[in-house]
């Protein structure tokens, strides 16, 4: 039986050559295993010691009271809260010197390489097409590399973490204390964020998982948020460095 995930990998398969390794700059604070599941959720990183243009990243704040989510430079941080959580934004220089995250992965990328998404991506092989197409401009998928997205986002599913990770909470059956905020939404305009990191569960993925990916979305004032599951829209960009 062939299935929609293999008729959608077909369709946007491109003839792929020798592949190279993305070298560009990364840095890291902190793993997933230490702040969700030791509970070691201390500030690591001044975030506005990290912010800088040309630099991607994304993380969670000290305390797992938020998220932190930088585009080019850009800061955006999403403070969490059941209801309505608060954004602020901010460009190099001036993002809130007092805020500390406790996990943030970063990337420092000079050149991309864009991808039109010709037919929409279903969420089921969103891994899987990052991987197909990076494969198909000369990236090795067996190594980290930072991505973006600009357009529409479908079935998307966000969350702003509060306290405790809601991930982390249905893998082990545990009732939360301090529910996130939580974004429902079948088509959006925005961003994404992220990093596809094979064979990195605990670290920088959640068990399941090859990529960490956060959304910046403009709004009804702004929101960032750790994304759980998202597709693409056909007219969205995907761009990924160059090797």
């Amino acid at each position: 039986m062939i299935t929609a995930a293999v008729l959608l990998l077909a369709a946007c398969r491109i003839e792929e050559g020798p592949t190279t390794a993305w070298e560009g700059d990364i840095q890291s604070w902190g793993t997933l295993r230490e702040a969700l599941r030791d509970g070691e959720d201390q500030g690591r990183v001044a975030v506005a010691d990290v912010a800088a243009e040309g630099l991607y990243a994304v993380g969670a704040l000290e305390g797992l009271r938020g998220e932190v989510t930088i585009v080019d430079g850009e800061v955006w941080i999403s403070e969490g809260d059941a209801v309505a959580p608060v954004t602020t934004r901010g460009q190099p220089g001036d993002a809130r010197a007092d805020v500390q995250a406790t996990v943030l992965f970063a990337a420092d990328v000079g050149e991309w390489h864009e991808v039109s998404v010709e037919e929409p991506v279903d969420p089921s092989v969103f891994d899987a097409f990052l991987a197909e197409q990076a494969r198909a401009v000369g990236l090795d998928t067996t190594r980290l590399f930072p991505f973006i997205v600009q357009g529409g986002l479908s079935h998307l599913s966000l969350h702003v973490i509060a306290g405790e990770c809601p991930i982390r909470a249905r893998m082990m059956g545990a009732d939360m204390t301090s529910p996130p905020f939580e974004l429902h939404s079948e088509l959006v305009e925005g961003r994404l964020v992220g990093f596809y990191a094979p064979d990195s569960a605990g670290v920088l993925c959640h068990m399941g998982s090859q990529t960490h990916t956060h959304a910046v979305l403009e709004q009804d004032g702004g929101l960032t948020g750790h994304v759980e599951t998202v597709g693409l829209a056909r007219g969205a960009t995907l761009k990924l460095p160059l090797p």
